[in-house]
C-alpha cells in the first residue's frame, strides 16, 4: 500500500512514528505529513526524519489562542492540496487538531482511499474549564464530530472517548488503542524503590506542567501523606506552572528536588527507580481517561496515584498497580503498599498486558485487516 500519515503535533509524534514502523517494516510506503513548527519547544524544526515531509506552519507562541486555532486549519489546507496531487491508497489521520478531520471529508468519496481517524485527545473536552459550553467551544467541536462519519475506522486512545463520542460513532468501527511506547529495554523486574525507609515517602511528577494538572489536588495528596511520613517529590519535566507546583509542595511539607527536562530514557528510569509512586493528578473538568505520564510510570514499574476517571481508575483497581484517590481509604493504601515490592511488579506487568509494543501492533493489525478486508487488490 501507499499510505499517508498526517500528524501537525509534535506531542502526537510518537504516535505517528509507531504508526509509521508498523506499516513500514511489513514494507508499506509511508510518508508523513508533518508541521515544522514545533508545538512544544515554540520553534521551528531543525532535526529532520526520513520519510517526513515538514509542511511550512504558521508559528504561534500562546497554547490558547485564535492564532493557535488559525494555523491548525492552515496545516490542513495544506495537506489538503499536497494530498490532490499524490496517488496513495490509505489516510491515516492524528487528531487533534479537529480541524484535520475535514481532511477526510474530501476523499471519502474516492473508494479507492481507505480512512482511518485516531482520536489522541479530545477538545474542547479536555479544556480545564466548567464552561465549555459556550458557543466558540461547541464549534470547536463540531469541527471534529461532523466528519466523523467519513472514517472507514476510527481509533480512540482511550473507552473513554468512545462513550463521550458514541453518538457519533454510529456505524462506524471503532477500536481502543492505548498509547504506547517502543519497549525501552524492558527489565525482566520491577525495580524496589531506594531509599526504603519506613517513614519516607517519595513521589515522582513526570511531564509538562501546565493548566490542566490540579496543583492544588497534588498539595492535598502531599499534605495527607506528610503528616504520616516525610515527603519528597521528584520533578522530571518543565512548564508554565513549574514553580506553582514548587511552592504547593514544599509548602504542604514536601522536599523538592527539581531535575528539570529529562529526555534520556535510563536517567529518568533510574530516579523513577528511587520513588514509591508516580503522580497522575489532572484536574477533574478534563476529559481524559489516560494520561502519557502514568504510561511512562508503569513502562519504568512505578505505581501510580491516580485521579483520572474512566480507563485508568479501572486499569488502576483491576491490576492493582497503584491507588485511586477516589478510594475512601486512599491513604492508608498509600502507606501501606509503599514497602510491598509487589506493587511495581504489578505496575511493570500491567504496562507489557496493555501498553507495550506488542499491544500496539496486535490492535493496530486487527483495524489494518478490517479495514482492507473489502479491497481484493490489496
Amino acid at each position: 500500500m501507499n499510505i499517508v500519515i498526517v500528524n501537525s503535533s509534535d506531542t502526537f509524534e510518537y504516535r505517528a512514528d509507531m504508526v509509521y514502523a508498523y506499516f513500514s517494516k511489513r514494507n508499506h510506503t509511508v510518508t508523513v505529513l508533518s508541521s515544522d513548527f514545533m508545538h512544544i519547544e515554540k520553534k521551528r524544526r531543525q532535526c529532520t526524519k526520513k520519510d517526513y515531509i515538514y509542511l511550512r506552519t504558521i508559528p504561534y507562541k500562546k497554547n490558547i489562542s485564535l492564532k493557535r486555532l488559525y494555523s491548525h486549519y492552515r496545516f490542513s489546507r495544506k495537506c489538503i492540496r499536497w494530498l490532490q496531487k499524490k496517488q496513495f491508497d490509505l489516510l491515516y489521520i492524528v487528531i487533534p487538531p479537529n480541524c484535520q478531520s475535514a481532511i477526510a471529508k474530501k476523499y471519502a468519496k474516492c473508494n479507492k482511499v481507505k480512512i482511518v481517524m485516531d482520536i489522541i485527545d479530545m477538545w474542547p473536552e479536555s479544556f480545564p474549564s466548567k464552561n465549555t459550553d459556550h458557543f466558540l467551544f461547541r464549534q470547536w467541536g463540531k469541527l471534529r464530530d461532523r466528519n466523523l462519519k467519513y472514517a472507514d475506522y476510527i481509533i480512540t486512545e482511550c473507552d473513554l472517548y468512545q462513550e463521550k463520542l458514541k453518538k457519533f460513532l454510529s456505524g462506524i468501527k471503532v477500536q481502543t488503542i492505548y498509547w504506547s511506547h517502543q519497549d525501552n529495554a524492558l527489565p525482566e523486574e520491577a525495580a524496589v524503590a531506594t531509599p526504603m525507609t519506613a517513614d519516607e515517602i517519595h513521589l515522582c511528577y513526570l511531564g509538562s506542567i501546565n493548566h490542566i494538572i490540579d496543583i492544588s489536588k497534588i498539595g492535598e495528596i502531599i499534605s495527607s501523606i506528610a503528616n504520616e511520613k516525610k515527603v519528597v517529590l521528584k520533578i522530571i519535566g518543565g512548564g508554565e506552572r513549574k514553580e506553582l507546583l514548587i511552592s504547593a509542595a514544599e509548602e504542604n511539607g514536601a522536599t523538592v528536588h527539581d531535575y528539570g527536562k529529562v529526555y534520556d530514557h535510563k536517567t529518568k528510569k533510574e530516579i523513577m527507580d528511587t520513588c514509591h509512586y508516580g503522580l497522575n493528578i489532572m484536574k477533574d473538568t478534563i476529559c481524559v481517561g489516560l494520561s502519557m505520564k502514568s504510561v511512562d510510570y508503569l513502562e519504568n514499574g512505578l505505581p501510580v496515584i491516580n485521579n483520572l476517571p474512566g480507563d485508568m481508575a479501572q486499569i488502576v483497581y483491576k491490576e492493582r498497580c497503584g491507588v485511586n484517590i477516589s478510594d475512601s481509604d486512599w491513604l492508608d493504601q498509600v502507606l501501606v503498599k509503599s514497602v510491598n515490592s509487589d506493587i511495581r511488579v504489578n505496575a511493570l506487568e500491567c504496562y507489557r498486558k496493555y501498553f507495550s509494543k506488542d499491544m500496539f501492533e496486535t490492535q493496530l493489525k486487527k483495524v489494518v485487516d478490517e479495514v482492507i478486508a473489502d479491497s481484493q487488490r490489496w
